[in-house]
């Protein structure tokens, strides 16, 4: 099992990489003191803030705190509370419990209290502390050594060439959307047990050990991939054909010449 943050084709960007190895120092700890040889996938958020780190949780109305809240983290009292609504969503409730959690380990000498609204997206909030929990709650369920595990298996699951595929996620390109929608994020939302949302965050906040350092996921494909796609039928012409994602439509001329392509 890796012992470092960072994994040796991925590391975060620039700026999330303290809060990267916070997150990484909790999941470790929690390994640890279990006295496990790997962590888990998904990792169980729930379970671990309750278990080694001794944290109490539970669910409830939050409503009292106000009609958005989705959750709380009450730092004096060691506490997180996840409200009730949330518990029918997966992806939602396992990231509020990672980012409340957040708050914990990071801001234990700001406030003594903090909530999520339920009208935020990762990241959305002008206020950084939330910011930082949110990306706190990124990094523990999507550790970076862990995603790299699992992003080469689903390249070599599909007999993709590893690094000719990161050089195609990289691009603005219809065959990078294709990959990312069609590959790697149905696949890496199962596996983690995260949303489209936070995944697709996840992924722009890594850049590939590269000279030139750009973000693995593009931010003009940012806002496409969290919409669905206009056009079912726009990807028919790609195929994975000698282990890169290929338009075929690129290469037929009568479809070219009337204006299909």
């Amino acid at each position: 099992m890796p012992r470092s943050a960072t994994g040796q084709i991925f590391e975060p960007r620039p700026g999330r990489r303290v809060i990267d190895r916070r997150a990484w120092c909790c999941l470790e700890r929690c390994r640890r003191k279990l006295r496990l040889d790997e962590i888990p996938l998904p990792v169980p958020v729930e379970e671990w803030i309750e278990g080694p780190l001794d944290i109490r949780f539970g669910f409830t109305d939050l409503s009292y705190l106000g009609p958005e809240i989705l959750g709380a983290a009450f730092v004096a009292d060691r506490e997180i509370l996840v409200d009730d609504r949330v518990l029918q969503h997966e992806g939602r409730f396992r990231f509020t419990c990672a980012h409340e959690l957040g708050h914990l380990v990071l801001h234990r000498n700001t406030k003594s209290v903090f909530h999520e609204l339920a009208a935020l997206g990762p990241y959305d909030s002008p206020d950084r502390y939330e910011r930082h929990a949110d990306r706190f709650a990124a990094a523990f369920l999507m550790p970076v050594p862990l995603m790299e595990r699992e992003f080469i298996r689903i390249l070599d699951a599909r007999n993709l060439k590893r690094g000719k595929a990161v050089i195609q996620l990289m691009q603005s390109t219809l065959e990078s959307e294709w990959l990312w929608r069609k590959i790697v994020l149905p696949e890496f939302t199962r596996r983690f047990a995260v949303s489209l949302s936070a995944a697709v965050h996840r992924f722009n906040d890594l850049q590939p050990n590269l000279p030139q350092p750009w973000p693995l996921l593009p931010r003009e494909l940012v806002e496409v991939l969290l919409k669905p796609s206009d056009d079912p039928r726009r990807f028919d012409g790609i195929s994975i054909e000698c282990g890169l994602a290929v338009n075929r439509n690129l290469f037929d001329s009568s479809k070219t010449e009337s204006g299909v392509a």
